[in-house]
């Protein structure tokens, strides 16, 4: 049951989040609101990887050069997904960022899915 007052701690750190963007939209030009956001995300995701070896100790992954190229690629697209967003909220169409914005979820869940039963199959060899 610890999972219900985490996602509604994600919740609310995002709707802030979002928020936040909003506000910093109207005195800084998009790309600037985007970077602010990924310096901030940085330190906080270096943290909780520190965290989970500190509490699970692991041996570090190998990484493919295809799943860098594909991780690469798919950080590159949320940038320019997030600075799209925040175009959106400069030209004050905040009804149609939101439901983008909010849409994210349901996308990375169809797409994630077609992604794994395609390395499932690819890795069983019936692709």
């Amino acid at each position: 049951m610890l999972w219900i007052p985490f996602t509604l701690l994600a919740a609310f750190t995002q709707a802030l989040r979002n928020a936040q963007q909003k506000q910093l939209s109207h005195e800084v030009n998009a790309l600037g609101v985007t970077l602010a956001r990924f310096i901030w995300a940085l330190p906080l995701a270096v943290l909780y990887l520190a965290l989970l070896y500190a509490s699970t100790p692991a041996e570090q992954p190998h990484f493919s050069n295809r799943f860098v190229f594909d991780v690469a690629a798919a950080a590159f697209a949320q940038i320019l997904a997030t600075i799209l967003m925040v175009l959106l909220f400069q030209r004050r169409s905040y009804a149609t960022g939101v439901g983008l914005a909010k849409s994210e979820a349901l996308l990375a869940a169809v797409l994630g899915s077609v992604f794994s039963a395609r390395c499932s199959a690819q890795s069983a060899g019936w692709a």
